[in-house]
């Protein structure tokens, strides 16, 4: 084929594929974003009624103060205090994700406005017409496999394309896990000093200090993980491999804490839990990287094999 139409076909196969892929990223983002709002939603609802719990619970009614007399109280006092508690970080997360996703979904917006998507379809329309008149004229059994020769190096460039930018993304996520597991160490850390050690007052809010800080972290992860398997969907939507992150564990970290929210060991043994949980998504995202490196490497060398091939057609 003229290198001129191999030129604009790989130009205009690049240009296709991205307005494609913001285009099938902004849909997702949207109806995540619906999702999140509807469960931020409800989760506030469920805090309100949470804190109206604790509030009741704390005022001067007789009720109340049989139960303080009985001892039953402090008890129901602590009960309330961990359901809220635990609903209270579930909605923090939740927000934190309608905001992540509001600000994708502007963003693909703005990726939308490119110059370049603008007639993309009907340029592509025009120069598949062209294409078929050279194929037309100069239908030789040479040109024939130049042709397919050509047509598999643009379908290899822009399986390429999608696999670096998914390799990127595994690495932006094994940093992000990286992170969460260290502060999660460090929470593990003044846990053990204040379960079998009696930290006190100051290493106990320090220990949830930390917890509260892991919270953070593992929601940038989870941040990450999703570009990830975003990434990867564009992978298999180009190539035959499957790719699969067994992440429902850290969707469910804000689980972890909080079922007894006044239990050192139950706090303890929560934080090695989620450390587990971090851990094997992590050693999913590995490997996960270890494929992509192998599929960067074969097409590579497919690459190669077909310029030498090339090359051949064209001295015989």
């Amino acid at each position: 084929m003229g290198q001129d139409l191999y030129e604009r076909q790989m130009d205009l196969t690049m240009k296709r594929t991205a307005y494609n892929r913001i285009t099938r990223r902004l849909d997702g983002a949207e109806a995540q974003l619906q999702e999140a709002i509807v469960l931020r939603d409800e989760l506030h609802k469920q805090l309100t009624k949470e804190q109206q719990d604790v509030v009741k619970l704390g005022k001067f009614t007789f009720m109340n103060k049989i139960k303080e007399w009985t001892g039953k109280w402090d008890e129901q006092m602590e009960k309330e205090i961990a359901e809220a508690a635990e609903v209270e970080l579930k909605f923090n997360d939740a927000e934190k994700t309608v905001t992540d996703m509001e600000a994708e979904a502007r963003r693909l917006h703005e990726e939308m406005k490119n110059p370049d998507y603008t007639y993309i379809e009907a340029d592509w329309t025009d120069f598949l017409k062209e294409k078929e008149e050279w194929i037309r004229r100069n239908d030789s059994a040479a040109n024939a496999k130049l042709q397919k020769i050509a047509d598999d190096r643009v379908r290899l460039h822009s399986i390429m394309r999608e696999v670096n930018e998914a390799s990127d993304a595994g690495n932006t996520a094994i940093q992000a896990l990286d992170a969460a597991l260290n502060k999660l160490d460090s929470a593990e850390g003044l846990s053990t000093w204040d379960t079998f050690f009696g930290g006190g007052m100051i290493i106990s809010a320090m220990k949830y200090s930390e917890i509260d800080a892991s919270d953070d972290y593992v929601h940038r992860a989870q941040r990450a993980l999703r570009h990830f398997e975003t990434e990867l969907m564009d992978v298999q939507n180009v190539a035959t491999e499957s790719f699969t992150v067994n992440n429902n564990d850290i969707y469910t970290f804000t689980d972890v804490f909080f079922d007894n929210i006044f239990s050192d060991w139950a706090v303890h043994s929560r934080i090695t839990d989620a450390k587990s949980k971090l851990n094997t998504v992590l050693q999913d995202v590995r490997r996960i990287q270890d494929q992509l490196t192998r599929q960067h490497a074969e097409m590579t060398h497919e690459l190669e094999r077909l310029e030498v091939q090339e090359k051949e057609i064209i001295e015989a």
